[in-house]
């Protein structure tokens, strides 16, 4: 398992010390030491870049009424994997969700554009609006964070969510 958290990290971007060496030589300090004047606090403990696209805004949904059709990237829409649909983040970018409602979390793979209401900044799937709990209200207030802008320390802290997420976003 180590394994296959190394290399889910390797996707974020997280620079990780190689070598039993690196830490000894203050690697990680280095990387601690740098999160504290390239990164700021913007919710409850996350750290994010300081030069990031953060957004918050309105979440929606769909689901089966697109259930099986085509989306942007030409993979077959599941409304039960982790993904979501907004108009200009690159196709494939990993973004946490966090719903300022409640505070519930989940990590989606944009596959998809959208959402065509204005107002709006994400359609999540099905499985994704059902982890923030917003399935029978419809909408939701969130913020939306691409994974590669979150610090050392606040991937760290969200490790096994993430890469639980990851896994059901294909």
């Amino acid at each position: 398992m180590v394994g296959v958290a190394s290399f889910l990290l390797s996707l974020l971007f997280v620079d990780i010390p190689k070598s039993v060496d690196a830490i000894k030589e203050g690697k990680t300090f280095e990387i601690y030491k740098k999160e504290e004047t390239e990164y700021i606090t913007i919710y409850k403990g996350i750290r994010v870049k300081k030069d990031c696209d953060i957004r918050t805004g309105f979440a929606s949904w769909y689901g089966p009424k697109f259930h099986g059709r085509r989306t942007a990237n030409g993979e077959i829409y599941d409304q039960f994997k982790l993904t979501a649909a907004m108009r200009d983040v690159p196709l494939g970018t990993y973004v946490l969700v966090i719903n300022l409602e409640n505070e519930k979390k989940v990590v989606v793979r944009i596959n998809d554009r959208g959402p065509y209401i204005d107002g709006r900044i994400i359609d999540l799937s099905f499985a994704a609006a059902y982890k923030l709990d917003m399935v029978e209200k419809g909408v939701a207030q969130v913020l939306v964070i691409p994974l590669e802008c979150l610090s050392y320390k606040t991937q760290e802290k969200l490790l096994d969510n993430v890469i639980a997420d990851i896994l059901r976003s294909f």
